[in-house]
C-alpha cells in the first residue's frame, strides 16, 4: 500500500535531480562534489528527524498499550464513568496507532529514499576521488526545481 507513494516520491526525486544536472555540470568537479556532499548531509539530517519523530510516535503507542493493558483487568464494567475512561484511552491509542503507521511512517521512508538517492547520487560522481580543501569563499549550488 506504502509502495506506490514511495515510488512516486523516488521518481520525483529523480526527476528533481535531473533537472538540476544541467547546473551542476557546468560547475568544476570538486564544486559538483561539494554541493553533491552538501545534498546528501541535509537529507541526512532530514531523515534523522523523520526517524525521531516516528520514534516518538511509536513510543507514545507503546506507553498507551501498556497502560490499557494494566486497566483493562481493573475496568469495573458496572461503571459507566470507568469504562468511559477506557474508551476515552482506547481513542487516544487508536489515534496514536495511527500516526505512529500513518504520516510518520510515510514521511520516514520518503526521508530515507531521498537520503538513498542523495547517497547514490554522490557515489556515482564523487566516490573515491579525494576533495581537495573547501574553497574560501562560500559555493552556491543550485537548487533543485
Amino acid at each position: 500500500m506504502l509502495v506506490r507513494p514511495l515510488r512516486r516520491g523516488a521518481l520525483l526525486c529523480a526527476a528533481l535531480s535531473l533537472l538540476a544536472m544541467p547546473a551542476l555540470a557546468q560547475m568544476p568537479p570538486a564544486a559538483v562534489c561539494y554541493c553533491l556532499r552538501q545534498s546528501m548531509d541535509s537529507a541526512n539530517a532530514d531523515m534523522a528527524a523523520k526517524n525521531a519523530a516516528l520514534a516518538d510516535a511509536r513510543a507514545a503507542l507503546d506507553q498507551l498499550d501498556q497502560q490499557l493493558a494494566g486497566l483493562r483487568a481493573q475496568v469495573d464494567v458496572n461503571n459507566p464513568q470507568a469504562v468511559a475512561q477506557f474508551k476515552q484511552l482506547l481513542e487516544q491509542r487508536d489515534a496514536a496507532a495511527k500516526r505512529a503507521s500513518g504520516a510518520a511512517l510515510t514521511d520516514a521512508q520518503t526521508a530515507s529514499g531521498r537520503y538513498n538517492d542523495a547517497v547514490a547520487a554522490y557515489n556515482a560522481q564523487c566516490a573515491g576521488q579525494p576533495l581537495p580543501p573547501p574553497p574560501p569563499t562560500p559555493i552556491s549550488c543550485p537548487m533543485p526545481r
